[in-house]
């Protein structure tokens, strides 16, 4: 009973790290379980073909660097990660339940974490408690990491827009786990140095970390992820209609538990109606020209003219009106006389 505890340990608590980890649209525990057990009869097949084939038929220690690589990149490495996303492609990726990136990781997971459980328990019933303390921290880690890196790219291709990406992506994430499932057996396997296995760890830690990378990129592109508008309001972007996380609350300065006044509850999986805010248009700025310099502003600047508020009263024009001064007619010029000017009889003529 403690064997069995020791093998299937690890299995549960790395799927329930990744269960909690999935904060927005969680999966239902049954069809995590239904993935699990695809895991494991595809598990069978594959074990007693590398016990018939690999591990009777080869002198691992006879082998050359070639055979030895074609055995566990190929053999291996290959014939394991296939079947395990042959359970995963028929249980889960056409699942309806699978509608979000995050849940190709997750129901990925699932099923390779189903065949290390199979696997697990055979080495851990040939080897016994070590074994199982060293497969705890090396290879039922690593068979999740395998199907995380399948998972992940299976979930950027579904929701993927265009066609020709989806196998691609897919492709992509499978030859990921294919190489590094091959990289682990053959540094594990590696007969020419004693210590080769150490390299295992450094290895496991490049994607660990690669791992947490995925995850939190998956998260990110949730539809499902609690977002908020532009006035920095809750928008209900959630499935369950949950608040907003704690932490993004407080550095947006919001309530986390109040929806806006104007929130519009819509059914699951849609996006939030809100209404359009007003925009008010600014009066435009009159336009200005650069003005001279100082030195020229008395060439540049127009003349002023002074306008008085009222209008400048009128000069007397009859004697009884105060101020009224009396000018004397003026006389016409003198016209200059010439041959061809007329004579003036009203006038008297003087006497020269």
């Amino acid at each position: 009973m403690n064997i069995f505890a020791l093998a299937l340990g690890p299995v549960v608590a790395i799927l329930f790290f990744l269960w909690i980890k999935d904060r927005y649209e969680r999966e239902p525990l049954k069809y995590l379980l239904l993935t699990l057990c695809a895991g494991v009869v595809a598990a069978i097949p594959v074990i007693i073909v590398e016990i018939l084939w690999v591990h009777i038929s080869y002198d691992i220690s006879a082998l050359t660097t070639g055979e030895l690589a074609f055995m566990t990149f190929i053999e291996i490495g290959l014939t394991e990660e296939f079947f395990k996303a042959v359970a995963f492609f028929a249980t889960a990726y056409w699942s309806k339940h699978m509608n979000e990136p995050y849940d190709g990781i997750m129901y990925a997971v699932a099923a390779a974490l189903g065949f290390a459980a199979i696997e697990n328990v055979m080495y851990v019933l040939m080897g016994g408690v070590p074994a199982a303390f060293v497969r705890a921290l090396t290879a039922v880690p690593a068979h999740a990491m395998f199907g995380l890196f399948i998972g992940y790219f299976a979930g950027r291709a579904k929701f993927a827009k265009r066609k020709w990406v989806k196998p691609f992506l897919i492709l992509t994430g499978f030859s990921i786990a294919v190489f590094l499932h091959g990289l682990y057996d053959l540094i594990a396997m590696w007969p020419y140095h004693r210590f080769a296995w150490l390299w295992l760890f450094p290895l496991l830690g490049v994607m660990v970390v690669a791992s947490l990378l995925f995850i939190r990129d998956a998260r990110n592109r949730s539809p499902f992820k609690p977002a908020v508008d532009e006035y920095g309001r809750y928008t209900g972007y959630t499935v369950s209609g949950g608040p907003l996380p704690p932490k993004v609350a407080a550095k947006l300065g919001v309530e986390p538990r109040l929806p806006p006044e104007d929130f519009v509850p819509t059914e699951s999986g849609q996006k939030p109606v809100l209404p359009k805010p007003e925009v008010r248009k600014q009066p435009a700025k009159p336009e200005t020209k650069a003005a001279a310099p100082y030195f020229l502003d008395e060439y540049f600047k127009p003349a002023r003219k002074e306008e008085s508020p009222l209008p400048a009263p009128e000069p007397p024009t009859t004697p009884t009106e105060p101020g009224f001064t009396y000018e004397s007619p003026k006389e016409p010029p003198a016209q200059k006389k010439g041959p061809d000017t007329p004579k003036d009889y009203s006038r008297p003529e003087k006497d020269e």
